[in-house]
């Protein structure tokens, strides 16, 4: 599930109008419906973002675990965004070790040779 896929199930759970929700929490309808139909990503380089997500979870009343997963496919839209390649995003959302193993080589400064190597060793199986 996406970011949007989730806002747009909670949304609807909540009984509320692409209109009104947008009105609510401060967004062009237009906007939300890019959201929710995975157009668009969150945004990520907007100081507003964290009222931005604050308002749509109080507006959609989501419970402490609700917000932690509206929260975590947030992130993970904003750093997909539309800069992946569609088939990347939807291995990575349907591989966590993968999701795990960029994190880590990324936390570790993994070199252009060592992901050489790696693919090279990929491409041999």
């Amino acid at each position: 599930m996406t970011f949007g896929e989730y806002l747009h199930m909670k949304r609807i759970e909540a009984k509320i109008t692409i209109r009104s929700f947008a009105s609510m929490v401060g967004i062009s309808p237009s906007f939300l419906c890019d959201l929710e139909s995975g157009s668009r990503a969150f945004p990520e380089n907007s100081k507003k973002v964290p009222d931005l997500l604050e308002k749509m979870i109080k507006t959609l009343q989501l419970s402490e675990n609700d917000s932690e997963i509206f929260k975590n496919y947030a992130k993970e839209s904003m750093l997909l965004g539309n800069r992946v390649p569609t088939e990347i995003s939807e291995y990575l959302k349907s591989v966590p070790e993968a999701q795990q193993a960029l994190r880590l080589a990324n936390e570790k400064s993994v070199k252009k040779e060592e992901w050489e190597k790696f693919i090279k060793i990929l491409k041999e199986k």
